[in-house]
Order: C-alpha cells, then sequence, then structure tokens
C-alpha cells in the first residue's frame, strides 16, 4: 500500500514540478522562450518512461534530479522572494523523498 502511494504521489509531483516550471517560464518577459523551457523541462523527460513502468532506478535517478530544482526554487526564493520559488521548493523536496521512499520501499522483499 505504500509502495503504490508512494509512486502515485512520485508521478503527481513530477507533474505538477512540470507545469510550475511551465507556468514560471510563461510568466518570463523575455523574447526567447525556447532555451528556458528545454533548461526547465527537459531534465526531466528521461525518466518519464521508468516512471511509467515502476521502475526503481528511474525514480532514484528524479530523486537526484529534483534537487537541482529545489536548488533553483531556493535561490529564486530567497534572492527575489518569490512565491513560485518557494512552490517549486516544497514541490521538489516533497517529489525527492516519495521517489526515494519509493526506490527504497520497491526493493525491500516482502
Amino acid at each position: 500500500m505504500k509502495i503504490a502511494i508512494a509512486r502515485v504521489l512520485t508521478l503527481l509531483l513530477t507533474v505538477a514540478l512540470a507545469a510550475v516550471v511551465i507556468y514560471w517560464i510563461s510568466q518570463s518577459e523575455r523574447e526567447s522562450k525556447l532555451l528556458l523551457y528545454l533548461i526547465g523541462i527537459v531534465p526531466l523527460l528521461p525518466w518519464v518512461r521508468g516512471l511509467l513502468h515502476g521502475t526503481p532506478k528511474a525514480h532514484m535517478s528524479l530523486a537526484v534530479v529534483s534537487l537541482l530544482y529545489l536548488l533553483h526554487g531556493s535561490v529564486e526564493a530567497f534572492t527575489t522572494g518569490s512565491l513560485l520559488g518557494w512552490i517549486e521548493s516544497t514541490i521538489a523536496l516533497a517529489l525527492m523523498f516519495s521517489a526515494s521512499l519509493y526506490a527504497r520501499w520497491s526493493r525491500l522483499p516482502g
């Protein structure tokens, strides 16, 4: 039961993190947003297939990648006071914990 909850939570938090990044970039006033979209979304894409299949290695890798989003959100939150920075940091931290818990619990026997 806890494995299923961790997996669903990881999937939902991954989608939420991508949505926050997309919203944040869409609010940007820069001319060329394509590079920002590539930098913001592409790091999440290699693990989508593994997440959908439930592989522990993909979950653990995503937990490590979510630390980059945690760092980015924290820097934005503390330097500019942005609410989106706090939201990104919170989602990334929750994603790190849920993905690593899934990877840990799915490898335990029984």
